[in-house]
């Protein structure tokens, strides 16, 4: 017998012990009507936050210093400008994409580490602020007014030092 036969033995026959445990408990599919009737909605969850957790800003953009909310607004213009193609690129172009798309994220995340460094925000928080940002920069672009020039943003984030 070889391994390959030998483990699919075992993973045959532990479906079939799983199989034979879900097949040997009671399924109710379809609720007493006078369950239905007595029921009441359940009220809305509200996710709860982890201990030390602030809540969300009400201002997702107007929180943290102005050189951290720069940093997410470049950012969010840096990837806006330079986003995933569907079509295969030529491997220098996309290495150059690639590249570009780093500047954002470098940027970026340097703007969301320093308003948690300020308590700002939380870290948890990230993704909520960035997402805002990416909708004010596709704004100002469908305006044609970004707040930010791309090339700004460029020299700003390649100022960053690369992380390791």
């Amino acid at each position: 017998m070889t391994i390959r036969t030998l483990a699919y033995g075992g993973l045959m026959l532990s479906l079939t012990a799983l199989l034979a445990a879900c097949g040997s408990q009671p399924r109710e599919t379809t609720p007493a009507p006078a369950a239905v009737a007595t029921a009441e909605p359940a009220p809305p969850s509200t996710p709860s936050l982890p201990p030390g957790v602030p809540p969300l800003p009400t201002d997702l953009m107007g929180a943290g210093s102005q050189q951290a909310r720069d940093e997410l607004y470049c950012s969010a213009l840096i990837y806006a400008e330079n986003p995933d193609l569907s079509d295969a690129l030529a491997p220098v172009d996309e290495a150059q994409l690639r590249k570009r798309q780093a500047l954002g994220f470098i940027i970026g995340e340097s703007g969301i580490n320093r308003m948690v460094t300020e308590k700002a925000i939380h870290a948890t928080q990230a993704r909520a602020i960035a997402d805002a940002y990416a909708t004010q920069v596709d704004k100002d672009l469908k305006a044609k007014a970004p707040r930010i020039s791309l090339d700004a943003c460029n020299t700003r984030a390649r100022a960053i030092p690369m992380p390791e």
